[in-house]
């Protein structure tokens, strides 16, 4: 398997000091022995999510961090070094027909197990599966001052000690580093199909609706723009999965529902070219585009992206309003949506910092107006210069703050992330 491009780790004053811990206690050692601010970094996917991490002291990577611990297969759980790539799990669980029902676009650029919990990113199959939250059933996490935390265990009905592993979900890296997990699993799907159709914000949010409340049960539904129309058109990806006979039965059947709402689909089996082509192109479409914000890009666009999480009856409005501002601001914008779970990646893009500032800061006030939160992932650099990559502090933030403060009171892992929350 070849080594993924990794992002650039934050500017600093002065070099960090790079430590590769490979067990659980060297992880506690380095913390515990150690003074000053912390940057933990898994795969380097993620690392410019949330605010800017002021001037770390020490990078402690976890690419070192690796490997299966156990594997029950009868039991459909495993045990696994938070630093192992994705793609390295999902390869061994593949020759006992099992899978750690988890897909996010990601995965690809090397994201790891343990950073994945910490970002709180998923993918298309949370719909049905749920995100990774809710499939670990233990953890062990190494605390800022090197205490080693332990919670759940190995069982699917094991409820011990604090649910440690909920509370980091989404932490990005300022909590506790996240060193060992033992999720659930389940049995790979024996087939699949994809049914594709046209439509636009509208249509497509009546149907994710009438979905929701159908017997169906999809294992994805998603929605991606159209290029170059400002999220005003473009397509409906909807997958179900079982055995083949069921499968066709699910795709016959909510082809009809579409069809309902206005919407004809093509239905394509599992890794044909059109079916790997549509999940490729949405996959991308929530990363962005790893050029767009380096040295030397072209004149035609940065991107800022922005991940929306609401509610999906939200969703037709959010998208005509910002189509609208990006249209007065004459900015480019593409969108991507899980249509069901009410996330949406919105990739703003121009050439003017002052246009991304005030584009991304309407779009911020109109997802908080909705009842929306909002975090602000790439952007180009200078922008956080202009508007505050956090925006306006929810109602939930001194309660973040007195977590943080338990659990890392000197303010050292990954200091400016969620500042000024916590």
């Amino acid at each position: 398997m070849t080594n993924p491009p990794t992002q650039a780790a934050p500017t600093t004053d002065r070099p960090s000091a790079v430590e590769r811990p490979r067990t659980v206690t060297e992880a506690a050692s380095l913390l515990r022995e150690s003074s000053g601010s912390v940057l933990l970094r898994g795969g380097a996917t993620k690392l410019d999510w949330g605010g800017p991490v002021e001037s770390p002291g020490m990078v402690l990577d976890t690419t070192e961090l690796i490997g299966v611990l156990t594997h029950n297969p009868a039991d459909m759980t495993a045990s696994v070094r938070a630093g192992t790539p994705l793609t390295r799990l999902q390869a061994h669980l593949a020759d006992s027909e099992q899978w750690l029902a988890l897909d996010p676009p990601t995965a690809g650029r090397g994201a790891t197990v343990g950073g994945l919990l910490a970002a709180g990113d998923s993918g298309p199959s949370r719909l049905r599966y749920g995100g990774l939250r809710d499939l670990v059933i233990g953890a062990t996490l190494v605390l800022a001052d090197g205490q080693v935390a332990r919670s759940g265990g190995h069982v699917i009905k094991n409820v011990a000690g604090y649910d440690l592993a909920k509370l980091v979900y989404g932490s990005l890296g300022t909590l506790a580093l996240v060193a060992e997990v033992v999720v659930r699993l389940h049995p790979l799907p024996r087939d699949r199909r994809t049914l594709i159709g046209p439509a636009d914000p509208g249509q497509a949010t009546a149907a994710a609706l009438a979905i929701a409340v159908s017997p169906l049960e999809p294992a994805a539904l998603e929605w991606v723009s159209d290029p170059h129309t400002l999220g005003r058109s473009g397509r409906l990806l909807v997958r179900v999965d079982g055995s083949a006979s069921h499968a066709d039965q699910a795709a016959d059947r909510m082809s009809q529902l579409l069809a309902a709402h206005g919407i004809r689909t093509q239905t394509h089996a599992h890794g044909d070219e059109s079916s790997q082509r549509v999940w490729d192109e949405q996959a991308a479409a929530v990363l962005g585009d790893p050029e767009a914000n380096s040295a030397g890009s072209s004149a035609t666009g940065h991107e800022t992206v922005v991940r929306v999480c609401g509610l999906p009856s939200d969703f037709t409005a959010l998208a005509t309003q910002v189509s609208q501002l990006a249209d007065d601001a004459r900015m480019g914008l593409e969108v991507a949506s899980s249509l069901g779970l009410g996330i949406h990646t919105m990739r703003l893009i121009g050439p003017d910092l002052s246009g991304h500032a005030r584009l991304l800061t309407a779009t911020r006030d109109l997802a908080l107006g909705q009842g929306a939160s909002v975090l602000t992932r790439s952007r180009p650099d200078g922008l956080d210069a202009l508007v505050d990559p956090l925006g306006p502090a929810p109602g939930y933030a001194p309660m973040l703050a007195r977590i943080k403060a338990q659990f890392d009171p000197d303010h050292r892992l990954a200091p400016g992330r969620l500042a000024p929350w916590a």
